[in-house]
């Protein structure tokens, strides 16, 4: 990694031991510094005497203007408008450095406030802002909402939560991510931006809590025999922190009954790890804001919660949902679950915001579902509660989420159309809840490809487009859209996007361990199929298994292995089903193990294909 050579260098060039531990400590205080106020743009010049002499060293001063540093009278600054990403790859660089030559680091020499050479940050002081003079519910509940941030900025809650992650592991996996995203711009695979830093470790961080860290509760086991419970009521629970809702489930087998506290209590949910959607926006957005993220609550009064968090390099907020692990798709409960958004009001620590606009399409629509509240009285009471949080913060601060909010404003006004990745339904939990919650996305029906005619057709599936496209001898072809709605059957299968390797494909949902869908061919009395040539890509990793089968007319379905060279069926029949089954895999991602269609979402060819030659009967 060049940011190791380029220390390694400084190193060489300072030959002392102590004197260099010295110097990456100073220069972590003030990149954390920058990272923690990225609004301040004075905390940026490097001011201290220890550090200004020191850029005599030559190699330290390449280092930071390789960092994106620039000249500034008899100092270095970093400019407003560089983008802080190779500022965050920097502070990880350092503390990894740190560790190698001098072991764990030192917390207390990291803190802003501990050094005496830079201008100190004051750390917000926040109080509660309970001045709404109303009884209107919804106004009620988002002021209860935005006073509950404070308690996520408690640096000892903040530390606590940190020890949770491995650190080190995501920041390494992210900067291999920056890296295949760098490759695949050189080689041309990819026509866009490098990925920042920053989010290439959000994005690691939402996949470990998902899949490693945070576990999710339809209904709890039974206590006594492990068998299957059933909702029996609900009660209060009181703790030493909190008094919470107490979920109670009956045993048939056992009748024992088995108790599922619902924690809000933060430190408590470091500790249980699991819960459903309250619980896990809630703690994803503590270790989001320990690492430092400027991250909101997003609260729908549809029951849903989730998270966003602030990417200052596209200067927009993103969607994140850590219970679907999904990142930038805030269409996908309006159109993929097919929920009716009435109210969605994000939170952060010194900031509110009705973000309704970003998660759903045809505003005058939405507006006939808002009748909670008057729209000039909800203006007002948001207004009020940000003003009153905002005397509380710099000027520096206040000015630059004056300058925020309005340019939010401005994106909230635009209405998108939904992508690929916003059209499926809700993953997270067992396929009986998300029915009852409706949830599980537009059902389509069974679809058959019907050939009433002789000649040569083909149907090929594009996984980048999610498109079918059928064409025969006639030159014209037929489109369908979305890979349910060419299937004939299908159970526990979604279309996984992956933006980050720019990869597409289809596999089990992740809280199943078996997938399947089919594919039906079918002409009529007064035809026949005289062949049939099938291309599948198949990917599997780990103990994952692809079983293909393909059953003809009412005989027996047979096994058979397509792969991306043909498979060509020289028979007579009338009706034709394609099958095949996903299962295997090993750890908390085995539902990854077993792909189909897998390629880049730049492809230009298909990911499935199947040729049919249909004739009269004799």
């Amino acid at each position: 990694m060049e940011d190791m050579a380029r220390l390694a260098l400084v190193e060489q060039s300072v030959r002392d031991s102590d004197k260099f531990s010295e110097i990456l400590y100073e220069l972590l205080r003030h990149i954390n510094s920058i990272l923690e106020n990225p609004h301040d743009y004075d905390l940026r010049t490097i001011t201290g005497d220890f550090l200004k002499k020191c850029l005599e060293y030559e190699a330290l001063n390449d280092y930071l203007k390789y960092v994106g540093f620039q000249p500034v009278a008899d100092t270095l600054t970093f400019p407003k408008e560089q983008s802080l990403n190779k500022v965050r790859i920097a502070q990880v660089t350092i503390e990894r450095k740190l560790c190698f030559c001098y072991g764990p680091l030192d917390q207390s020499k990291t803190s802003i406030k501990s050094t005496k050479s830079q201008p100190q940050t004051k750390k917000m002081k926040l109080t509660p802002a309970n001045i709404l003079k109303t009884m209107n519910p919804l106004l009620l509940k988002i002021q209860s909402l935005f006073n509950n941030m404070i308690k996520y900025e408690d640096e000892e809650l903040q530390d606590l939560a940190r020890r949770q992650i491995p650190i080190v592991t995501l920041q390494l996996m992210a900067i291999d991510r920056v890296r295949e995203r760098q490759r695949k711009i050189k080689t041309g695979e990819f026509k866009g931006h490098d990925l920042p830093f920053d989010i290439a470790l959000l994005m690691e961080l939402i996949n470990w809590f998902k899949y490693k860290f945070f576990s999710w509760v339809d209904k709890p086991p039974c206590e006594g025999c492990g068998g299957e419970t059933v909702f029996a009521g609900t009660s209060l629970l009181k703790t030493e922190t909190e008094t919470c809702n107490l979920e109670l489930y009956e045993c048939h087998k056992c009748e024992r009954e088995t108790e599922f506290p619902r924690y809000n209590d933060l430190r408590t949910l470091l500790r249980s790890r699991r819960g459903r959607c309250g619980e896990w926006a809630g703690c994803f957005t503590l270790l989001s804001r320990a690492l430092g993220y400027d991250t909101r609550y997003v609260y729908d009064v549809t029951d849903h919660v989730w998270c966003e968090v602030y990417d200052y390099d596209s200067n927009k907020w993103l969607h994140v949902d850590p219970c679907e692990a999904v990142m930038d798709a805030p269409l996908t409960y309006s159109h993929g679950w097919g929920k009716k958004l009435s109210y969605v009001i994000g939170v952060s620590r010194d900031d509110l915001q009705d973000i309704t606009w970003r998660y759903t399409t045809n505003h005058k629509e939405v507006l006939k579902r808002r009748n909670l509240c008057d729209e000039m009285e909800l203006i007002l009471g948001i207004m009020a509660l940000r003003e009153h949080r905002q005397r509380q913060v710099s000027d520096a601060r206040r000015r630059y989420l004056a300058k925020r909010a309005l340019e939010e404003l401005v994106q909230l006004m635009v209405e998108r159309k939904p992508e690929d990745k916003e059209m499926h339904g809700r993953i997270t939990g067992s396929k009986d809840w998300r029915e009852k919650r409706g949830e599980i996305g537009n059902v389509k029906h069974s679809h058959t490809f019907e050939f009433t005619q002789p000649g040569n057709y083909s149907i090929r599936y594009y996984p980048g487009t999610d498109k079918y496209r059928i064409s025969g001898d006639s030159g014209e072809d037929e489109l369908v859209v979305g890979w349910e709605a060419g299937a004939y059957e299908r159970k526990g299968v979604f279309r996984k996007t992956e933006l980050d390797w720019r990869q597409v494909y289809l596999a089990r949902e992740p809280d199943t361990d078996h997938g399947s869908v089919s594919w039906r061919l079918n002409t009529n009395s007064e035809h026949v199929f005289k062949a049939l040539t099938v291309q599948a890509s198949t990917t599997v990793f780990e103990t994952g298994h692809v079983d293909w089968k393909i059953k003809f007319d009412e005989k027996d379905a047979v096994s058979a292995k397509f792969s991306e060279s043909p498979t060509t069926f020289n028979a007579d029949f009338t009706t034709a089903v394609i099958s095949v089954e996903l299962t295997g895999g090993t750890g908390d991602v085995a539902w990854q193990h077993a792909q189909i269609f897998r390629q880049s979402l730049d492809a230009k060819s298909s990911g499935f294909e199947i040729l049919a030659t249909v004739a009269k009967k004799q």
